[in-house]
């Protein structure tokens, strides 16, 4: 089982480890279900903001990064299943000699099959990383998808902002020029001072400016919205009704429901599967080994040998790599919490932020 987006997938891996983040792939399928296919628009067309969302996820190159940092954890985890490759082995002994073993007739021919064997858990310790490590890529291209869906609806909504503001300037224009030829022509009649004129004219020239701010300003969100979706300039935007914020409750115990904090816990626990990993390489591996030896000597006649060896614990006991692995998985854990309270703290303030501009926009709806 997995949860789908329109730019990846998180594997069961996810639903097994943390159940709460059901409710994640719930809360962004909502968000992004509205994205069917990639429908880009026309030079011309409507550009609605389903079909910015789709541009961007198609186009944006750390999106694709972020899923060939996908591909290449898949690849780390099946190399990671992998078996030691067995060794085989020809050793020839007693040839080239003098006497009864000149040449090869006193050789003595083995050939051996050896096998290393990993105890201490060390290849289900390395799987337990590399999979945790897939579920890391994988969040990540969540995170960055999502964060790429935010800017696009920022852009799109400040250029349709933008836009708005184009047309009152306009407006304001058009009202300054009504004002400033009716001055005129009072001022002319005698009827108003000259000094009336020159505020008329003043006040003109005012909106002419503020109109051509507005038209840059505009031309520079659409200019930020192509280069999010990278489709050409020539889009028009389409309209949509916006309903008051309203402010939602939250405890802040959102370890497992934000993305970004469930990529933080990923990489803690990674960083303790890490441990474990380091602790079953200090183990060391046996060497199994059996042949066959021929004797030549013996009108080549044959026995089987055995053999077994294991590294001496000596000088390499990996302690150094166990002791960088803790120190990883403390790192992990305290960035895990640094990470959370940042989190609770932009909470609150987009709560309140939400609170005040509900409350200006009622404020001014009913005057």
């Amino acid at each position: 089982m997995s949860i789908s987006y329109p730019f990846g997938r998180v594997t069961a891996l996810t639903l097994r480890r943390t159940p709460a983040s059901i409710s994640i792939g719930l809360a962004l399928a909502v968000s992004v279900a509205a994205i069917v296919s990639p429908a880009h628009a026309q030079q011309g067309a409507a550009l609605t903001l389903d079909d910015a969302i789709a541009a961007a996820i198609d186009s944006d190159p750390g999106l694709q990064a972020a899923n060939a940092g996908v591909d290449a954890a898949v690849g780390g985890l099946r190399q990671a299943r992998v078996r030691p490759n067995p060794s085989l082995g020809v050793e020839v002994e007693n040839f080239s000699g003098a006497g009864e073993l000149r040449g090869f007739d006193g050789a003595e021919t083995t050939f051996t099959l050896s096998q290393e064997v990993e105890l201490g858990g060390r290849r289900r310790a390395r799987i337990r990383v590399a999979d945790l490590e897939l579920h890391g890529a994988e969040l990540d291209r969540v995170v960055r998808g999502l964060d790429l869906i935010r800017d696009v609806q920022v852009a799109y909504y400040d250029a349709l902002a933008a836009q708005q503001l184009v047309e009152i300037e306009r407006e304001r224009v058009a009202t300054a020029e009504a004002l400033n030829a009716s001055v005129a022509r009072r001022v002319n009649a005698a009827r108003d001072p000259l000094m009336a004129g020159a505020r008329a004219e003043a006040a003109l020239a005012e909106a002419r400016i503020a109109l051509a701010r507005a038209e840059a300003d505009a031309l520079t969100a659409r200019q930020q919205l192509a280069s999010l979706t990278g489709l050409a300039e020539g889009f028009t935007l389409v309209a949509a009704d916006l309903a008051l914020p309203e402010a939602v409750s939250h405890d802040h115990d959102l370890s497992e429901q934000v993305p970004d904090l469930a990529r933080a816990l990923a990489e803690r626990e990674r960083a303790a599967a890490a441990v474990r990993l380091e602790r079953s390489l200090g183990y060391a591996s046996p060497d199994l080994t059996i042949g066959y030896r021929r004797f030549e000597d013996q009108d080549g006649e044959g026995a089987l040998v055995a053999g077994f060896s294991i590294p001496l614990g000596v000088f390499n006991q990996n302690r150094g790599a166990v002791d960088r692995a803790r120190a990883e998985a403390r790192r992990a854990e305290l960035e895990l919490e640094a990470r959370r309270r940042a989190i609770a703290r932009e909470f609150a303030m987009l709560q309140r932020a939400i609170d005040t501009d509900a409350h200006l926009l009622r404020s001014t709806a009913s005057r």
